[in-house]
């Protein structure tokens, strides 16, 4: 599960948006106006790339709370919707890239 020290600190969202994925879920964290915005997708595109209706977002107070919530949020998505997430077809795990044969 996505964690909150996965998300960087409250001071990068003055200057950055952040973007990650987890197993077929791709999101973006940004400071607006009104707070903090999460946005997911399904992968294989980036945000740009991505049509509007793939994408949702939810709005959260800027401050270390909010960083809480947002967390909260991507993973209560992920769950409620990881058979989605999981059909993107590039849901990349270590077992996709086994390690090589120690010599």
């Amino acid at each position: 599960m996505i964690k909150r020290t996965d998300l960087l600190t409250l001071n990068f969202y003055k200057k950055e948006k952040f973007t990650g994925s987890f197993h077929g879920m791709r999101y973006r964290v940004e400071k607006t106006d009104d707070g903090l915005l999460a946005t997911v997708w399904p992968e294989p595109f980036n945000f740009e790339k991505t049509p509007g209706e793939l994408k949702t977002s939810a709005t959260f107070p800027f401050d270390e709370e909010g960083l809480s919530l947002v967390t909260e949020y991507l993973n209560n998505q992920y769950t409620s919707r990881e058979a989605e997430w999981k059909s993107t077809g590039l849901n990349f795990t270590s077992e996709s890239f086994p390690r090589p044969a120690e010599p």
